[in-house]
């Protein structure tokens, strides 16, 4: 597919827009994020992001960049008869916020390219502060429009369109508890399966052996997904805090997932903090996945069919521990911020056939300065 620089050129416009205004830089970061598992996928992941404050410390605007290099020989790619594959995707995002007395009001936009996907996406949120400051009430609206491909193929091309909205409401409950409580409605159109997924009719599941054929896999167009999200916190002493959240989500093509976390903080010192967060996930399978698929009478082929393992029944645990630590580089600052994250993940499919489970480990390094 053909690349377009025309994000990046919206990017550089908006700053310029911007540039008549005094700015001060106020964070520059950056992350490397790298993930390794037992089905021969491998991930790095650089990134880099700056703040800048206009003037009167109403206005901010955040850009970044990022970089996904991974290189994957998965079930996917085996079952295809295909050899190990390396790609890149790099995406740009910015942001502009703006609070005037009790109300933010934030902008987004990014894009992300790679070889066979281009996409761009933006949202718009208002935040307003109720209750006497002891509340937040907010909503968002975002929306994407994707541009899918295939390697290889010029003449493939499909769309997929995402447009979404979600309410967010923040409690204070004392001085030590806080809730949150979330509701998002998305609606994705086009486009949903993947160009290189080939699904068995008939034999054993696989594109071999006695299959009858071996045919693309075919999605419904049209996706309706709901997710309900409850959080709390709450300190616990002067050094601790716990956290936990639970999501609902259920869509109309049958998939039904619920997501538990739990987090705990302990602040060891004044520049010192670490942290544990445990998350649970469990989901079930869409209506129209099978692990084997069979030719009807007469000989007629499934319209809906997925070798997807996304839209099996499955479960994952995922435990992250992480240490952040500050410091200041001369005795006048600036403030540097050192975070180390290790984490592990097991993920069980339970009626996927070829894989049964994957464990996953992944390290987190990143560092910000406050200017």
């Amino acid at each position: 597919m053909k690349r377009t620089m025309a994000s990046p050129l919206l990017v550089l416009l908006l700053c310029g827009l911007l540039q008549p205004v005094a700015a001060i830089a106020e964070d520059v970061s950056t992350t490397l994020y790298t993930r390794t598992d037992s089905d021969g996928t491998r991930v790095i992941s650089p990134g880099t992001a700056v703040r800048l404050d206009f003037g009167n410390g109403e206005t901010q605007l955040e850009a970044g960049y990022s970089m996904d290099i991974w290189t994957s020989a998965s079930i996917d790619i085996r079952t295809a008869a295909t050899r190990p594959v390396t790609e890149q995707r790099d995406e740009l995002r910015a942001a502009v916020r703006h609070e005037a007395d009790d109300t933010t009001i934030l902008g987004a936009y990014r894009f992300s390219t790679e070889t066979d996907y281009t996409s761009h996406g933006g949202s718009i949120s208002i935040l307003q502060s109720v209750a006497n400051g002891s509340a937040d009430l907010g909503g968002s609206i975002f929306a994407a429009a994707d541009e899918v491909g295939r390697s290889g193929d010029n003449a493939f091309s499909r769309d997929l369109a995402t447009l979404g909205v979600s309410v967010t409401y923040n409690q204070i409950i004392n001085r030590r508890s806080l809730v949150q409580m979330t509701y998002e409605f998305a609606r994705r159109e086009g486009y949903q399966a993947s160009p290189y997924r080939f699904v068995a009719i008939d034999g054993e599941g696989v594109c071999s052996g006695l299959a009858r054929a071996c045919v693309p896999e075919s999605h419904p167009d049209v996706r309706l997904r709901h997710a309900a999200v409850i959080r709390a916190r709450r300190a616990v002493g002067d050094d601790h805090s716990l956290g936990t959240s639970y999501r609902f989500y259920f869509d109309n093509w049958g998939v039904l997932s619920h997501t538990a976390t739990a987090q705990w903080s302990w602040v060891m010192s004044r520049d010192t903090t670490l942290v544990s967060k445990y998350r649970y996930y469990w989901q079930g399978a869409a209506d129209f996945y099978r692990r084997t698929y069979s030719s009807s009478d007469g000989g007629a082929i499934p319209s809906l069919r997925s070798r997807d393992r996304e839209l099996s029944p499955m479960d994952h645990h995922r435990l992250v521990l992480s240490l952040e630590h500050a410091f200041e580089i001369t005795d006048s600052g600036p403030t540097t911020r050192i975070t180390i994250g290790f984490g592990g993940a097991m993920l069980n499919y339970n009626d996927f056939i070829g894989l049964d489970r994957i464990y996953a480990a992944d390290l987190v390094i990143s560092a910000s300065v406050d200017l």
